[in-house]
Order: structure tokens, then sequence, then C-alpha cells
């Protein structure tokens, strides 16, 4: 049984892999980690859309290139959680929540009511709305674990998330310079508007001190609201979703993720081994994204139209002015 297991799922393994090691080690180079800062994440769905739409590839690489898609994003969605510990969100204080909290959870009823009435359909609103408000490519493939969508669906989301997350990247320093904003509320801000961890990253080096790590901690509080998303998903009546009638599928790699919080948080881990773990889930996420990408035609991206682009770009406008509002509310 083992062995038919691996026979069947070893050569897309193999595809996976080179995807993967490719992507870490280009993630590594200047021109993605100073010049244009991009995830090893991004490039690797990047790479597998090329090699899927540009290079032939045999029928027996499929079984295993949708068992990353899949299951490994569970176990990398998992594993993301020693990237947070409470006292890094204790730190943080009351602004951050409140401010995560209202732009967040608005942010997802927007998106999914302006789809509605754009015409856009709603597990693809869904998916933009998640991925714009949450932490991007992440949450995205956490939320469609959930809701089963198509998979255009998911990669055009995690493409027009990483698009306009890239543009705020590069937008909110020179807003920061040219505005005078004060550190304290641009950590805030960029912490719970950009899209994407690496890009708060990026763009927090316009703060001063402290106020760079405070936006990446904010940042990862937000990704703490996978867990609220896709419980609340969970219920609604999804038809993949339920198996049978009255039985829910409970979306136990959302509850494992805050299990390791909590393990990250009160275990005393030795910091290496955390770094370890975190190390090991960033591999096995890009290569649940490199299996994406090599699961993904263009032209089935094609057809899913403007309408939803606009959407994202609509979206992403709204959470930045929102959690700005807020803030300025709040400071």
């Amino acid at each position: 049984m083992v062995q038919l297991w691996i026979t069947e799922h070893l050569p897309g393994l193999i595809i996976v892999t080179a995807v993967t090691v490719a992507s870490v080690l280009l993630q590594s180079t200047t021109l993605f980690s100073k010049t244009l800062p991009l995830s090893s994440l991004i490039i690797a769905i990047i790479i597998g859309m090329i090699i899927k739409n540009f290079i032939p590839m045999p029928s027996s690489t499929q079984k295993g290139i949708r068992f990353c898609a899949k299951k490994i994003l569970r176990l990398a969605i998992i594993f993301l959680g020693f990237k947070l510990s409470i006292s890094q969100v204790l730190k943080v204080g009351p602004s951050a929540f409140i401010t995560i909290l209202v732009s967040s959870t608005s942010t997802i009823i927007f998106t999914v009511w302006l789809g509605r009435i754009m015409g856009v359909p709603l597990k693809r609103a869904l998916l933009l709305g998640s991925g714009v408000s949450i932490c991007g490519a992440s949450a995205v493939a956490a939320v469609d674990a959930i809701i089963q969508s198509k998979e255009e669906d998911a990669a055009f989301a995690i493409g027009a998330v990483t698009l306009f997350g890239t543009i705020f990247m590069f937008l909110y320093p020179a807003l920061h310079g040219l505005l005078d904003i004060p550190d304290m509320f641009y950590a805030l801000w960029a912490g719970s508007s950009i899209h994407e961890v690496a890009q708060v990253a990026a763009a927090s080096v316009a703060a001063s001190g402290q106020f760079k790590a405070m936006a990446s901690t904010v940042k990862m509080i937000r990704v703490l609201f996978i867990i609220p998303l896709t419980l609340i998903l969970t219920f609604l009546p999804w038809n993949n979703n339920v198996r049978e009638k009255g039985k829910i599928t409970i979306p136990w790699f959302a509850i494992l993720f805050f299990v390791m919080v909590l393990v990250n948080s009160f275990a005393g881990l030795p910091k290496n081994v955390v770094m370890v773990l975190i190390t090991f889930d960033n591999w096995i996420m890009t290569a649940a994204m490199a299996g994406l990408g090599l699961d993904l035609s263009f032209s089935s991206m094609v057809n899913i139209g403007a309408r939803a682009l606009v959407l994202g770009a609509v979206s992403s406008a709204f959470i930045s002015i929102l959690s700005a509002i807020v803030i300025g509310i709040i400071l």
C-alpha cells in the first residue's frame, strides 16, 4: 500500500521539490530579498504556473502535485503558529486589536457585499476578501481548504493580493516621508492593512527603532484571524463541507495552528528549535504554493475576467483607508 502511494505520488513530488528549492534560493538573492521583496511562496506559484503552461508534463505527476497543494498546505498552516506567541500579541496593546478587528472584519464583509453587486461569484469574493484582510496567500489557501473553490479562483486571488500588496509595499514608505506620518501610526497602519508578511517587513523599514518590529507583529496578529474565519465558514452550508446531514467537518488545521501558537508561547522551546520549525514551515508552505502553481493554467485564469481584479483593488483600498481612520481615532 505504501509502495503504491509512493509510486503514484513520487513524480509530482520530485517536480514540486525542484520548484521549492529553486524558489527558496531565488528569494535569497538581492533581487527578491531587497530590490523587489517577494516571499518564496509567491515565487513558487509563479514558477509553477510557468512550468505548467509552457512545459508539457506527464499525467503521472498530477497526484503528487495535488497532494502538495491540498495536504501539505494544511500542515504548513499548522506550523505557521510558531511564528507568533501570546507575549508578542500582548506587547502590541489594545490599539492593534481594535484596528485589526474593525478593519479585517469590515473588509471581508465589504468585499463579499461589493462582489455580489459586481457579479463576482461568492467563493471568489471570499478568497479575495480573506487574502486582503488577513495574510495574503496563506489566508487564501486556508479559506480555499474550507470552501473548496475552483483552483483558478485561489490562484487568481493569490495573484491579485500579491499585486496590490506589492503596490502598498512601495506606496506606504513614500507616504511615510511625504506626509511625515508618526512611526507609531505607521507601524499600526502597515501591519493592519498591507497584505503579505514579507511586504509588511519591507515597508516597515521606513519606520524607526522598535516600530519596524511592531509592524510585523501587528501583521502576525492578523494571521490569527484565520481561526475564527475558517470556523465560521465551516458552519455555513458549503456543499463540499457537509459530508452527511448534520455532520460538520472541523478545520483541524486552523485549531492546531492556534495550538502551535500556545506551544510556542508556553512550552519554553529553545530559540534554535523554534527557528528550525519556522524554516520548516517556510519550506512546506512554499511547496504547497508550488503545487498550486503547477496545477493551474493561464487560460483558466483569463476566464475569470476584470471584475474580480477591480474587486481586489477596491478591497485593498478599503482596508487601507479604514485602518488609517480607525488608528487616527484611537491615537
